[in-house]
């Protein structure tokens, strides 16, 4: 299959939606598409590496928000170039605000409108499902109440990357491989911090009415993902 797999700029879900991305993408050409938060959070959270890992297979590419501006190109390929789906995950509130209001000003929401006009099958992925609290977690960072600045770093020497470099990570290289948990004495490194966020009632009505669109299914976790596609198969 020839699937179109856009990574908007939310946390929640993303570790998720990697894993799966890196699984399908053994047997599908992928063409990856981010918006400008989405490569935002894609280097905070340590995950570059397993993009450039996904694209070192033939024909999968990347295309950025920014280099598509301003009329999208790629958007309106979609009605005459055979695309066999189209994936958005993880979906912020912002991206499904837009796609349920028929805004379409961003590569993604361009994407996604068009998907309706090339009758392309498209899975969303929304991170703000139901309203109340959810728990999330924070990308690795150094906690610099706790970082002492050591000549000799421990957690660095655990680093593949060495990229630790108190009372900094460089996330610009950083695979989040977690070999430098735990292997500060001041436990300055925090890899696993969450945190609670909680989700507007207005948010939450907003992926409900994805379920309204044509040719659209909303999908809780993007695990589910995989079962789908095996499914249109």
């Amino acid at each position: 299959m020839k699937i179109i797999w856009a990574i908007t700029g939310a946390g929640h879900l993303l570790k998720e939606s990697i894993e799966v991305l890196e699984k399908i993408s053994k047997k599908h050409e992928i063409t990856i598409i981010t918006s400008k938060a989405g490569q935002e959070v894609l280097q905070l959270y340590g995950y570059n590496n397993k993009i450039k890992k996904i694209l070192e297979k033939p024909g999968n590419t990347y295309i950025t928000d920014a280099e598509q501006q301003y009329s999208y190109p790629l958007s309106g390929k979609l009605t005459h170039e055979k695309y066999d789906l189209i994936v958005i995950s993880p979906t912020t509130a912002n991206t499904t605000a837009k796609i349920v209001h028929g805004i379409a000003d961003t590569l993604i929401t361009n994407v996604a409108a068009q998907s309706g006009k090339g009758q392309i099958p498209q899975i969303i992925v929304p991170v703000d499902q139901k309203e109340g609290l959810i728990t999330t977690q924070l990308p690795p960072y150094i906690d610099k109440k706790k970082c002492k600045q050591c000549k000799t770093c421990t957690a660095n020497d655990k680093c593949p990357q060495k990229i630790i470099n108190p009372p900094y990570i460089d996330t610009t290289k950083c695979n989040s491989c977690l070999k430098c948990e735990d292997a500060c004495p001041y436990n300055a490194v925090i890899t696993k911090k969450e945190i609670q966020l909680y989700i507007r009632k207005i948010d939450a009505q907003n992926t409900k009415k994805l379920e309204e669109i044509e040719n659209t299914t909303t999908l809780l976790n993007p695990n589910e993902i995989i079962k789908k596609i095996e499914e249109m198969n």
